[in-house]
């Protein structure tokens, strides 16, 4: 019987050792998560200026080369900001390492401006894009970036419809300044801007519904004002008329301004998503 008091202090003493053994693991992985979050939230916010870079530099370098030379120095000071941002890019480590380097080497064989021709400049334009949106997609649901808040669950909307809503009105800005510059517009092109049209009212429509219950923190009202606004000009400026009066830098600004307020949404997320004090 009085071996059985030492016995019974020993089993006490394991266990307790076990307990603080697993506490320690689990704040060791609470720790790995965090880090593992904030990570993803920096590379989300690389992702969303590279974004908006890469769609300004489209839309410049089609004004520039369908005659507006007018907007050449904008484009330089374009092509110098992204390429800090490549440069924060090159970086990063981390499990999305070998799509960043594709990005990083296919800007770096954009960014030489040689490609004369406007078709493929878009084309090019279009494809870094929207693998820049994949990344971001991936990023986004590689893990919780909740942390478990279900006021966040709006989130997939935002790296859906709400980036796919700019890149569409993006797309859109680039075609109808390469119009607006040249002064005439094919019917293929027409067809081509009607499509767009239709997509950024679609996706923008279906963001801001779903957007609706947190209408004060994304300042719906006046987004949606601004993405009719530029809907309108698409409208009336282009798609009404084969050669239209508009010039390149004003259609340029309009859909600027419409493209700045969806982005802004992404914006507004990733700030929610910053840490809780």
């Amino acid at each position: 019987m009085d071996d059985f008091y030492p016995l019974a202090l020993y089993l006490g003493a394991g266990t307790a050792v076990v307990t603080l053994a697993l506490y320690g693991l689990h704040r060791r992985l609470q720790r790995q998560k965090r880090r593992h979050i904030q990570a993803n939230i920096r590379q989300l916010a690389l992702l969303r200026a590279l974004i908006a870079g890469l769609q300004r530099h489209r839309g410049l370098s089609n004004g520039v080369l369908c005659g507006d030379s007018g907007m050449s120095q904008e484009l330089a000071t374009t092509r110098q900001l992204l390429d800090r941002h490549i440069e924060d890019a090159r970086q990063l480590a981390g499990s999305h390492r070998d799509a960043w380097n594709s990005l990083i080497d296919h800007w770096s064989r954009l960014r030489e401006g040689r490609i004369g021709d406007a078709a493929n400049n878009l084309a090019q334009h279009h494809l870094i894009i929207r693998n820049s949106i994949f990344l971001m997609e991936d990023v986004a649901s590689e893990v919780d970036l909740t942390t478990g808040r279900a006021s966040l669950g709006y989130l997939p909307c935002i790296w859906r419809e709400v980036v796919q809503a700019a890149e569409w009105a993006g797309q859109a800005r680039a075609l109808g300044t390469g119009i607006a510059a040249a002064g005439h517009s094919s019917a293929e092109q027409r067809v081509r801007l009607r499509f767009l049209y239709q997509k950024i009212q679609q996706l923008a429509g279906s963001a801001f519904a779903t957007l609706q219950p947190h209408g004060e923190l994304f300042r719906l009202a006046q987004r949606q004002r601004v993405i009719e606004d530029f809907l309108h000009c698409i409208e009336q400026e282009l798609l009404g008329q084969e050669q239209p009066a508009i010039a390149a830098k004003s259609y340029f600004q309009r859909a600027t301004q419409a493209i700045d307020e969806l982005l802004a949404l992404v914006d507004t997320a990733l700030q929610q998503l910053q840490p809780q004090r």
